[in-house]
């Protein structure tokens, strides 16, 4: 899979008063979009984060707020599953996003049932092990067609700054820069982009052909300089001004336990891709390796975020970039036939309307 797009959002809690409404609209578009365009269009269409935002706001959500993903994504698979619609819906929050145990009770190829577990187990790991954020992934949703176009929509929650990320992946290239666009966060561990690839085969390399012991000692090593300076930023190349002299976030800290026997392995992984699938491989154990592929071995790391639309489309005085005027028409004239095409009442399609004209007045 690729990840073509992610997005930072604030923690929201409460019940949604208009879910009703919100779903028989979102069921409009739904149809009409399979109708007119296919089923590939319909996954390219929420693989694309921008088009979602904008369909969620369209909905009623403030651009910025978690809700705007769970929702509108629990009201698709509700829909799917009323209209028997020809896409296969799963995953959810908490025990529904386990989208492996989802599968076997589906009537599904065999072929598309493995690749779909694959994408599924694959792209969550990366994202929560690979993208060390100090958020934790919590969602986890997967949308595809019978001939196996798919997406998957994750996202991860921060307790402490009250926010989420969302990650969409379409595709099947996992790694290699992977994101587009501007970054937020200066303390983010990236192992999956296109930066950490030479690190990614030191890795590799150490896991098949060091002895365990010998990893042990280096990691000892790397401890014993973070606790001594209270940061290891500056002995893995984090250059920025004002950050060496800070104390390590714990998200980035080699941690005080690590489950060694996840290296006591048959030392033939062949791709990091399989390295994922270790059991008892976690981001701690991940993040010791990358500073040890680092610090003895000379292997570049990446600090560069993945998160890259804060914002919906931007906004008017160009913080973090201006507005993307041409993507906001292209997609409000989408949205605006897709409503004018359905057959929900004319009620909802005006209130929709006048929702989606209030969205593109910036």
């Amino acid at each position: 899979m690729k990840k073509i797009g992610d997005v930072e959002l604030r923690l929201a809690k409460g019940p949604v008063p208009h879910y009703k409404e919100l779903k028989e609209l979102e069921r409009s578009i739904v149809k009409v979009i399979i109708d007119q365009f296919g089923t590939k269009e319909l996954v390219n269409r929420y693989s694309n984060p921008l088009w979602f935002n904008s369909l969620s706001c369209l909905l009623g959500f403030e651009w910025n707020y978690s809700g705007m993903t769970t929702v509108t994504l629990k009201a698709l698979k509700e829909i799917s599953e009323e209209e028997n619609l020809p896409i296969i819906v799963l995953g959810g929050k908490g025990k529904k996003s386990k989208i492996t145990e989802e599968i076997e009770n589906k009537d599904i190829k065999d072929k598309l049932k493995y690749k779909l577990k694959e994408l599924s187990i694959t792209s969550a790991k990366v994202d929560n092990y690979l993208i060390q954020d100090g958020y934790n992934l919590y969602f986890h949703f997967l949308i595809s067609d019978e001939k196996g176009n798919t997406t998957v929509i994750n996202q991860k929650m921060s307790i402490k700054e009250q926010k989420v990320r969302r990650f969409h992946w379409i595709s099947e290239d996992y790694f290699n820069d992977p994101q587009i666009g501007l970054g937020n966060n200066s303390r983010t561990l990236n192992i999956s982009s296109k930066e950490s690839e030479d690190l990614r085969k030191t890795i590799l390399e150490i896991i098949n052909n060091e002895d365990i012991n010998k990893i042990k000692n280096y990691v000892i090593r790397l401890k014993s300089i973070e606790n001594k300076n209270n940061t290891i930023l500056k002995y893995i190349g984090k250059e920025e001004k004002n950050i060496f002299y800070q104390e390590l976030p714990f998200y980035l800290k080699i941690p005080e336990k690590i489950y060694w026997k996840a290296l006591d392995i048959d030392r033939t992984i062949d791709n990091f891709k399989d390295l994922l699938f270790i059991k008892g491989l976690g981001p701690g154990l991940l993040r010791a390796l990358a500073y040890t592929a680092k610090i003895i071995y000379g292997a570049e790391i990446s600090w560069k975020d993945p998160i890259i639309y804060t914002f919906a489309h931007g906004t008017k005085v160009g913080k973090p970039y201006y507005v993307k005027k041409t993507l906001m028409l292209e997609e409000a004239e989408f949205l605006k036939n897709a409503i004018e095409e359905s057959k929900i009442n004319n009620n909802f399609k005006l209130r929709a309307l006048k929702r989606l004209n209030e969205l593109i007045k910036i």
